[in-house]
Order: C-alpha cells, then sequence, then structure tokens
C-alpha cells in the first residue's frame, strides 16, 4: 500500500499534467486566464486543496502565473527555469565551465547558421553596430565581455529560433563570471585581437547571408575558446602539483 503522502504527491501531479494537457488542448496563449480552483477541482474531481498545489507547482516552473484576487495566468515562454537549471549545475554540481562551453557550441554554431538565413536588415544592423564596439573595447575585459553577451544574444535572437535563444542565453548566464575571468582577462592582446576578428567574420557571413560560412566561423570561434580553456586548466594544475 502506498504511504498516504507519496498517493496525495501523485495525484497533485496527476492534476498539474491534466492543467497542462488542458491548455495545450484549448490553444492557451501568454495571458489567458485559468477556469476558476472551483471549476478545476469539478472538472477533475479532486479537491480545491489539490488543484490548488497543483497550480503552485505549475507555477514553480514557470508556466502560470498566480496573481491574488485574479486566479491563475498563462505565462509567456521564459529562460527562467533554464537558467536556475544551469546556475545549480555549475553551484551545486560542480559542473565545469569546460562542460558549459561544450554545450553551448553546437547551440552557437545552429544559431550563427539560421541567422545568415533569417536574420533582418535592422537585426543586421544592431550586430554591425555592436561589433564596431566591440573594437574599440578590446582592451576593456569588463565592457568586452558585456558586448560579447549581447552579439551572441542578438545572433540567437536573430536565428529566429526562441528555443535556441533561451538556451543560449540560460548557458551564458550560467558561467558569465567564469567566462569574464576565464577567457577575457586571461588572455593578452594579440590574443584578444583574434577572438575579435572571430566576432568580425561571424557577423560578415551573417550580412552576407552565407549560413555555411557563419557556422565555420562560430565553430572555429568556439573550438579556440576551448583550446584556450583547456591550456589554462592544464597550466592551473601543474602549478598546484608544484
Amino acid at each position: 500500500m502506498m504511504e498516504p503522502e507519496t498517493t496525495a504527491a501523485s495525484l497533485v501531479a496527476r492534476v498539474a499534467a491534466q492543467i497542462v494537457e488542458r491548455l495545450v488542448q484549448t490553444k492557451a496563449r501568454p495571458g489567458d486566464m485559468l477556469p476558476a480552483e472551483a471549476k478545476l477541482a469539478s472538472q477533475f474531481n479532486v479537491s480545491r486543496t489539490v488543484v490548488r498545489e497543483a497550480l503552485s507547482f505549475l507555477a514553480g516552473r514557470g508556466l502560470i502565473a498566480v496573481i491574488n484576487g485574479r486566479g491563475a495566468m498563462v505565462q509567456s515562454l521564459s529562460e527562467a527555469p533554464l537558467s536556475a537549471y544551469f546556475t545549480q549545475a555549475v553551484a551545486i554540481e560542480r559542473l565545469s565551465l569546460r562542460e558549459i562551453m561544450e554545450a553551448r557550441k553546437p547551440l552557437e554554431v545552429q544559431c550563427a547558421r539560421l541567422a545568415a538565413q533569417r536574420r533582418t536588415l535592422d537585426q543586421l544592423d544592431a550586430m554591425q553596430t555592436l561589433v564596431q564596439h566591440m573594437r574599440r573595447s578590446v582592451s576593456n575585459a569588463d565592457r568586452y565581455v558585456e558586448l560579447d553577451r549581447e552579439l551572441h544574444r542578438l545572433i540567437a535572437e536573430a536565428s529566429g529560433n526562441l528555443l535556441l535563444a533561451h538556451l543560449v542565453s540560460a548557458l551564458r548566464d550560467a558561467i558569465n563570471a567564469q567566462t569574464h575571468e576565464m577567457l577575457y582577462r586571461r588572455r593578452n592582446r594579440q590574443q584578444l585581437e583574434r577572438v575579435h576578428a572571430l566576432h568580425e567574420a561571424i557577423v560578415a557571413e551573417i550580412g552576407y547571408r552565407n549560413p555555411d560560412a557563419a557556422a565555420r566561423a562560430m565553430d572555429v570561434h568556439f573550438s579556440e575558446a576551448l583550446v584556450f580553456l583547456i591550456q589554462r586548466q592544464e597550466e592551473q594544475q601543474m602549478v598546484r602539483r608544484g
């Protein structure tokens, strides 16, 4: 016989799944209000307490927002749950910068490829302007890393794929401080110039609407970053071994 706590938790999970299924079936959009708790309880043949806990469960995962005095509302797709997951992976599970970068690489390569196919003139103009600002900030690591983050965000958005854009942003958020320290502060001027040249190449190929070349430039960018990381990690291990 199952423990009461387990049974209650399973019931809440089942009702939460039914609510999500209902949202899919009704083609709910962000901002739409869900039926009142009493109506949901009647529809699913459970208590209002179970419905309330199911809604709280879904709110915790960013699917809905529970608004006092109004009820539950469908949320817009957010990268917050992804950011929380990757941040926990880094902070608690000790996921390394190298592992995150390896995960990011194919996503960013695909973003560059799609951006070259789908970017608008306004998006290209924003990228080109940003790259010019980056050129003037190569010697300022603090400023450059901010601009670097914005450029990759623009490329991901230009891909026209919301899921890719959220994944890229969430992964970047999880390692932003490490990226700043390892990939920029520890590089010399010549190495930073090389990084910037690749950024310019990526944007240029996106501008030319050359998907393969844009993808190759992004692949080289991340491959060189990974080589740099591996070299620095090996140097740190040698220092620790003394």
